[in-house]
């Protein structure tokens, strides 16, 4: 019997209407924006580059104005970096806190549906019909890791500050996110790629070892694929000790009422077509920070750059404080510009 997703149906409930589908890079693998066999998704808000992936589809719509809400799935990144390139806001919820019937994973320890929006309004309004019954703490405490903002191209150093001195303004509280040493940050992306790798062989190995099946796609995808294949269990307990530790940095440096300050994007939007092996491990540093530890992240627009690209950062809450960060979110932002 075929029904509606449960996000969908919920949101058509409150009033909205169903527009379209959208492309996805394949099979969601990807942080680039592109399927080999529908073609790439043209940047609206910077014409010639990418929207990034894998939610590109969705993120091109609503910044082409075509939709007010875009739906989509992050399970690396793939909301929150397509709405940094965009102009866009873009949630990652925590993890497991929005029902994903309806969606085909890719790993399910880290997938998530998120969405979106052109305003942080409507980005709310959104989490209002999507996210469970939470309560809504106010949100005082700016968190800040100087490691992270040296995650960055250079060029965008001076843009990150000043968001980051407007951002520190709209807070009574600030601290250090307080690490033992910043090797956790290098050490991030490797063990997101190998625990999302694990768990796309456990759910797939036997399909993706079928004759010919790796064949039909991209050969980066391919070549992920392949990776994730090869992974050991071995690579799988030293890559969780890694999580693990992780996940108690964020409980003890973040509580019901703090936020996180990180960049969403080490770059802006790469040209379509230009080759982005080096920037996708930059860009999982940066994203597996939610990932591993369940949290919800927002990204948030600022004026374009003077070359005209979009540009932002990031506020995260750890798991369960969605509704407080989207409050917070909304408070904040009229503030920023």
């Amino acid at each position: 019997m075929l029904s509606t997703a449960s996000c969908v149906e919920k949101l058509m409930l409150q009033g909205c209407n169903f527009q379209s589908f959208t492309h996805t890079d394949e099979l969601a693998y990807s942080l680039e924006g592109n399927n080999i066999h529908y073609g790439a998704a043209q940047n609206p808000k910077l014409a010639g580059h990418a929207c990034g992936g894998s939610s590109m589809g969705s993120a091109a719509a609503v910044a082409k104005d075509l939709a007010d809400i875009g739906l989509g799935t992050d399970t690396g990144g793939s909301i929150r970096i397509p709405a940094s390139y965009c102009g866009l806001f873009g949630i990652r919820p925590s993890h497991d806190v929005i029902a994903k019937d309806g969606l085909i994973p890719l790993a399910a320890p880290f997938d998530t549906i998120g969405w979106f929006t052109s305003s942080a309004e409507l980005l709310k309004e959104v989490g209002d019909v999507l996210l469970p019954k939470q309560p809504i703490n106010p949100v005082n405490t700016l968190v800040i890791a100087d490691e992270l903002l040296e995650l960055v191209d250079p060029s965008l150093e001076a843009t990150l500050l000043n968001s980051l001195a407007l951002t520190k303004k709209q807070f009574s509280k600030h601290k250090r996110f307080s690490v033992p040493s910043k090797q956790i940050f290098t050490e991030l992306s490797d063990a997101f790629r190998v625990l999302q790798g694990r768990s796309i062989a456990h759910t797939y190995r036997d399909w993706l070892e079928q004759p010919k099946r790796l064949s039909h796609f991209a050969p980066a995808i391919q070549a992920r694929f392949t990776m994730a294949l090869s992974l050991t269990e071995q690579e799988e307990r030293e890559a969780k000790k890694v999580q693990q530790h992780w996940q108690a940095l964020v409980a003890n440096n973040l509580d019901s009422k703090s936020c996180l300050f990180l960049p969403t994007t080490p770059t802006t939007a790469p040209l379509l077509g230009a080759d982005t092996n080096a920037l996708r491990m930059q860009i999982i540093t940066l994203s597996a920070i939610a990932g591993l530890s369940r949290s919800a992240q927002v990204h948030i627009p600022m004026p374009c750059l003077a070359n005209g690209a979009p540009y932002g950062f990031s506020l995260m809450m750890s798991h369960g404080n969605d509704k407080s960060l989207l409050a917070c979110i909304q408070l904040i932002h009229t503030q920023l510009k």
